[in-house]
Formats: C-alpha cells, structure tokens, sequence
C-alpha cells in the first residue's frame, strides 16, 4: 500500500508540473495584455476582456466532448495533445496581430485545459487508494498553480524589456523544454486505461451509458446535485467574484502600504496578495487534503471552512486601517485554497462509489459547473457594483455561502463523505 500511494504521490506531482508549465503562458496574457494591448494587434480593452473570458466560455461545451474523446485515448495521450496544443498557443501568442486570430487562440488554449484538467482529475480518479484523494487532489492543485506564479512574474517583468512575443517565445521555449522529461516518466497510459475498461465491462449496461443519459443518472444520485450547487457557488464567489474585483476594490478603497520609503498602491497589493495565494498552495493545499483524509467527514470540514468564508465576506468591504483589510483577504484567499481541496475532493469522494465511466462523468459535470461558476461571477459581480457597490457584491456572496453552509449543517448532506 505504501508504494502504491507513493506511486500515486509522484504520478500527480508530475502531471501537477506538465499542467504548471502549459499554464504560464495563460497566467502571462492576464497581467501583459490590458498593459500592451496595442503592441498585441487589438483595438480596445473591451476586446481584452473578451480573450481573457472566452476560453472559460470556450469550456462549457467542449469539456463533454473531451470527456467521450478520454473513452477512446489513454489519458497520457490525451495529456500529450494537450501539451501541444498549449505550447502552439503560447508561441502563437508572440505573432498574432487580429482579434479573430486571438478569439482562435484562446479557443485552442480553452480545448487544451480541458484536456489538462480533466485528464489530472481522471488520473486521480485512477490513482486514489483507501481515503487518500484529498491529499491527492491537495497535491495537484497546491503544484499545477505555480504555473500562475512564473507565469505572471516572467510576463509582469520581462514584458516591460522584451515585449509581448519575447515573453511569449520564452515561456513557449520552457514548456518544450521541461514538458518532454515529465511526460517519459508518466505511467498513467495504456495500463490504466485497460483496467478502467476491465472495471466498465464488469458493470451492469445500463451504468454505461453515454452523454446525457449517463449525466442523468450520475445527477440522481444521492449528493451529486448538492455537490454541484457547492461548486458553483465556490466558482462564483472565488474563481469569479474575488478574483475579478479585488485589484479594483483596492484602488477604490485607496488601499497603499509604505515600505522602505516607497509607497505600493491596491494594484500591487492585489496582485502580492494573489502571487502569495498561489505561493501558499505547494504547502497549504496537501495539508489540508491529508486532514480531509483523516477526517470522519470532508463535508464537516467543508462546512467550517464556508462557515468562515461567509464571516470574512462581510468583515471584507467595511472600512477597514489597510493592515485589517488585507489580514481579511489573506484569511479569504487562504479559505479559497482549502475550499478548493475540501471541492475536488468530496467529488472524488462522493462518486467512490460508482463504475469508473459514471465517476468520470461526475467529475466532468463537477469541471463544467466550476467553468459556469468562474464565467458568470465576474459578469454578476461588475453589474452589481455597478447598481449596488461592492459591498453588496461580498455581502451578497457572504449571504449565498452562508446559505449553503447551514444547509449542510443541518441537512448534512455528505454525512458518509
């Protein structure tokens, strides 16, 4: 059992790193391309806010199609396609120069993730032993988020020497370069497929069902629709919501600290306090998937966390000294992390006991409701502070998770789990 877990444990490690470095150049355009949005061929930040959100909107229908492409591929081929696809957009992002071929490019980025994220939480599936998937899912995601970090680091600064293609080559350049020595040490291949079509074949037919029947019946069963509003919910209010309007809500409150004689005004707060969050995950992350392990309950873990969630939100938009605002965001940003984790594996967890096909399509409609949560929260979020303010726009979150957090106080709807 020890080997087979650290088996496991070196398996998501390295798909953690391949999707690491497929990423960077994604987590670049966020911080280069509102700054040299000319130098890139467009004509406005409106249509800078269009790239930055169409390959999340690119997700929803393709994330089924690359689940059925999964049935008929091993999942290290469907990683090698998405490598590809990943280091052929980063590079392409340093030529382009019209807004229709950057639509095309952040479409071909959007099918790449799906193959990414999709083929790590099939992977995972795969490799989760007796209660051990949260420190696997804790892994993956405490890892595959420094990509974010070189990414917007490499992009913030070298942009400003090199420009928009020298960075772009340059992290297209990375990903050749390390990609090929992870992806020789992967074994989730041919093996693991074989015995996931030896685990399907042992199943009665009905359960094998496909498309919208085989979703029907995973959508039925006991927790799922539950755990579905959860992750829509935790898409909306962190991958959305807090994400979108931070830089800006700093700026509006005027937030500024001094630090050896230099004053950093909100946008660089924003970004330090995003760059630490993704800095914590190779630690925090693992930490809390192992205690979910060791748990009776994710869910109680789960419903704490949401509980202290909903109690930061409302602290979050009062007129706070700024080392009181930003002790919250770090305590929010730090409950976004564990949601995350406590997330991805109660899904895991809450389709254990399904054939490996009807588990796949839980977790394909678990990453198809985390894309509607993270495509809608920025436009929800905009609109309401537009009409509202902010402070109806995080108090308004912190009355949703609240919501959720009571239900699953009382109804306990993952009490197994």
């Amino acid at each position: 059992m020890d080997k087979t877990m650290l088996r496991g444990k070196k398996e998501v490690l390295r798909i953690s790193w391949i999707t690491a470095l497929c990423l960077m150049g994604d987590s670049m355009l966020y911080i280069v391309l509102p700054l040299h949005w000319k130098e890139a061929g467009l004509d406005s930040l409106v249509q800078v806010g269009l790239l930055l959100s169409v390959n999340r909107l690119v997700r929803l229908p393709l994330n089924p199609v690359v689940s059925r492409i999964y049935r008929h591929i091993s999942l290290r081929q469907g990683m090698l396609a998405a490598v590809v696809l990943a280091i052929l957009t980063t590079a392409s992002y340093g030529f382009i120069h019209t807004f229709p071929l950057w639509v095309a490019a952040r479409c071909v980025w959007g099918l790449a993730w799906s193959f990414l994220r999709l083929g790590a939480y099939y992977a995972i599936l795969e490799l989760c032993g007796d209660r051990n998937e949260g420190r696997l899912f804790g892994l993956y995601n405490g890892h595959y988020r420094l990509g974010s970090l070189v990414g917007m680091l490499l992009g913030g600064t070298v942009a400003e020497v090199l420009g928009l293609r020298a960075v772009a080559w340059l992290l297209s350049a990375a990903a050749v370069c390390g990609v090929p020595f992870l992806l020789r040490g992967l074994r989730i291949d041919d093996a693991q497929k074989k015995s996931v079509r030896q685990a399907e074949s042992s199943v009665p037919i009905p359960q094998q069902r496909s498309g919208g029947a085989a979703f029907l019946t995973v959508l039925k069963t006991k927790d799922v629709p539950w755990l579905l509003a959860a992750a829509l919910g935790s898409a909306m209010i962190y991958e959305g919501m807090l994400t979108s309007t931070l830089s800006n809500y700093a700026e509006t409150r005027q937030a500024s600290i001094t630090v050896l004689g230099f004053t950093l005004g909100g946008a660089f707060i924003a970004g330090g306090l995003q760059a630490l969050r993704w800095g914590w995950g190779p630690f925090l992350s693992p930490f809390i998937g192992g205690l979910s392990d060791r748990q009776s309950s994710k869910a109680r873990l789960l419903t704490g966390t949401m509980g202290i969630a909903a109690a930061l939100l409302i602290l979050f938009p009062l007129p706070l000294p700024t080392w009181g605002w930003m002790a919250a965001a770090v305590a929010l940003l730090m409950t976004s992390t564990c949601t995350t984790t406590l997330m991805d594996a109660l899904a895991g967890s809450v389709s254990g006991t399904l054939s490996m096909h009807n588990r796949r399509t839980v977790m394909t409609a678990y990453s198809v409701t985390l894309d509607i949560g993270a495509a809608l929260g920025p436009a929800v979020s905009f609109w309401v502070v537009q009409h509202a303010g902010y402070s109806a726009v995080y108090w308004g979150a912190a009355v949703m998770w609240f919501g959720l957090c009571c239900y699953f106080f009382v109804a306990k709807p993952f009490a197994k789990q």
